[in-house]
């Protein structure tokens, strides 16, 4: 046996300090499988992320399409509602309602017949008043409709105008009365009379035949513009 020979103890240290065990640490570990560990640990965060994320897209989907299907089962109780609704005015029971909301075209079709030879007397007198220029003024316009059986209506007149007002001269009366020869609706003028007044201006009355061309109705097409 070999004898061993064992270090002097230093007198300095006490027994407690020279048992105790010193902790030592040390990262044995090579770079490759410390850089893996954190790679796997990478991915699976990355994959945790995808995850979630799907997860909210697909429940973003989902009430996506129940919204829609809500308003396609809206659209479609409503259109069936209009459809039932115009199936209901086809029936007998809402057929009056129906023709009068649509304006009532037989009606208006009798009045048309009826008062396609009426007159219009706010159009009649309008339209003389139009033909008045600054230099004249239409104080009274009178008048009324000749009896069918009449000479005048015979001749194609249906009526008589008298027109009375005031002019600067007789010059600006017999202007008004060729304006008036050129209507459609009126024929023959003839100034009456003419009578001189103060401030230089003359008072006249005029006589005009209201012509078959000027009747027409409130429910018919042709009926003329002019003085409205």
């Amino acid at each position: 046996m070999t004898p061993t020979a064992l270090m002097p103890l230093d007198p300095t240290v006490s027994p407690q300090q020279a048992a105790r065990v010193l902790t030592i640490r040390a990262d044995l570990l090579p770079p490759e499988i410390r850089d893996g560990r954190r790679a796997r640990r990478t991915r699976s965060l990355i994959i945790v992320l995808v995850l979630v994320t799907l997860a909210g897209l697909g429940t973003w989907y989902w009430q996506a399409g129940l919204a829609k299907q809500a308003a396609d089962d809206e659209y479609n109780d409503v259109f069936q509602s209009l459809a039932r609704a115009r199936t209901a005015q086809k029936t007998d029971a809402l057929r009056d309602l129906v023709e009068y909301q649509d304006g009532g075209k037989a009606l208006n079709a009798e009045l048309t017949s009826v008062l396609a030879n009426d007159l219009s007397w706010t159009n009649m007198l309008n339209l003389l008043r139009d033909q008045a220029e600054d230099d004249v003024d239409i104080s009274e316009i009178s008048g009324g409709l000749v009896e069918e059986s009449n000479e005048e209506a015979a001749a194609g007149a249906v009526g008589n105008l008298t027109i009375t007002g005031t002019a600067q001269d007789k010059r600006r009366v017999a202007e008004y009365v060729n304006r008036l020869g050129k209507l459609r609706h009126v024929e023959n003028p003839f100034v009456t009379s003419v009578t001189k007044q103060e401030k230089s201006k003359v008072s006249f009355t005029v006589s005009v035949a209201i012509t078959k061309k000027a009747l027409c109705g409130r429910f018919t097409s042709d009926c003329p513009s002019e003085g409205k």
